[in-house]
């Protein structure tokens, strides 16, 4: 047999084993291709008979059926013990949350808390700045020097906020040297005082009764003038000058006017509703628990040695 015989044999062997691995491959591929449309068939059953199986738990359940009632309980206590460990890692990462929240509010509570603490050290040099020279003033001046006021801090019992009268009573009275006519405040500034007197409380007349007035000092200029109460929430502003340079927002101060009360509390603001001058009382009756009472037995001044 000749060489060109011997190849032409050999490359026809070659194909007929390279056609029939191709034929087994399909094959192959075949069978393999039925059991994934069996198993789908399988899945859309199961998925069916779950359905079923739902609806019809369901019906039973909406039917009363006792026994079912009680494998349901009984359901519920197996799946317990399983749906405590597995809400352990759902309660490490809700306070692993928590503590994050947290943690950020803090940060961002003291960054507020060191800017606040700035500006407090920089109004504490003006303020000591401005006390220095206050005293070098008042020593070249030869002043008279303002007598430190004591106070009592006491409970509020009851209110009495109407359009009619506006009270409130306080657990301090003539045991605590209490008398009539002593100032009140909370820590936003004056916000009454005392008309009556018993052995263990006292009554206050709040700063917004028809029945208060109240000498008061306006703006940087000091202006004079008298606030009135009206009953409601805004006090108005009496007795001003004529063409008096007010303006809204300006603050305004007890004046001392006549003696009854210590000069330089802390009244409101100037708000100006219409054409009348009304005050904004910085400290609000409601809410209020603690106040403080001035004892100003001997309004005046103190002649320095």
């Amino acid at each position: 047999m000749s060489g060109a015989s011997i190849q032409r044999e050999l490359l026809a062997v070659m194909f007929r084993k390279i056609s029939s691995k191709r034929e087994r491959f399909r094959i192959r591929t075949m069978h393999g291709r039925r059991p994934a449309r069996h198993n789908s068939s399988l899945r859309g059953v199961l998925l069916f008979g779950l359905l079923l199986l739902s609806l019809i738990l369901l019906i039973l359940g909406k039917s009363g059926n006792r026994q079912l009632a009680r494998w349901q309980s009984t359901a519920r206590d197996l799946a317990t013990p399983v749906l405590e460990l597995t809400s352990i890692p759902a309660g490490y990462i809700q306070r692993s949350f928590d503590r994050m929240q947290r943690f950020y509010d803090i940060n961002r509570k003291l960054g507020e808390l060191q800017n606040e603490n700035r500006r407090l050290r920089a109004m504490k040099w003006q303020m000591e700045k401005l006390e220095r020279n206050n005293i070098r003033l008042k020593a070249l001046l030869n002043s008279a020097r303002e007598a430190r006021l004591k106070f009592v801090s006491g409970h509020i019992i009851s209110g009495s906020p109407g359009l009619f009268g506006q009270h409130m009573l306080l657990n301090v009275g003539q045991r605590d040297g209490i008398k009539s006519g002593y100032a009140v405040i909370n820590a936003q500034g004056f916000i009454g005082r005392t008309v009556s007197t018993g052995y263990r409380s006292s009554r206050i007349l709040l700063l917004t009764d028809k029945t208060s007035r109240v000498p008061i000092s306006i703006g940087k200029q000091g202006i004079r003038g008298v606030a009135v109460g009206t009953g409601a929430s805004l006090p108005k502003i009496d007795f001003l000058p004529d063409h008096a340079p007010i303006y809204e927002g300006d603050s305004v101060f007890t004046s001392g006017h006549g003696g009854d009360l210590p000069k330089g509390l802390r009244v409101g603001t100037v708000k100006k509703v219409g054409d009348e001058w009304y005050i904004t009382p910085g400290a609000r009756s409601e809410g209020t628990e603690y106040v403080s009472v001035l004892y100003f037995k001997q309004p005046g001044l103190a002649q320095q040695p």
